[in-house]
C-alpha cells in the first residue's frame, strides 16, 4: 500500500506505527491524569486506551499515518 491522503491538508501521508515502552492512552482535554492504568480509571477519566495495552502479553503496535506537511497523525484503534 503507498500513501494515504491526509484528511486535513490532502497531502500524501507515510505509513508507519506508533510506539511506546508503556500505555499509551488519549485524554480528552480539560481531563485529570488517570491514577492508574485501569479500566475504571479510565472510563471515570473520558480516557482512550491505545494499544499496546499495559496489560497484554503480546505487544501490537497499532499502524499509524504521518504528515509531515501538517505535521499530524492519525491512527485507528479497537475499543477494548
Amino acid at each position: 500500500m503507498s500513501g494515504m491522503e491526509c484528511p486535513y491538508c490532502k497531502s500524501q501521508m507515510e505509513r508507519g506505527s506508533l510506539r511506546s515502552r508503556g500505555g499509551v492512552y488519549f485524554l480528552p482535554e480539560g481531563e485529570k491524569i488517570p491514577k492508574l492504568y485501569l479500566d475504571s480509571q479510565f472510563k471515570k477519566h473520558n480516557a482512550v486506551p491505545l494499544p499496546p495495552y499495559w496489560y497484554s502479553t503480546s505487544v501490537e503496535f497499532p499502524e499509524a499515518w504521518i504528515c509531515r506537511n501538517c505535521h499530524r497523525i492519525v491512527i485507528e484503534y479497537e475499543e477494548q
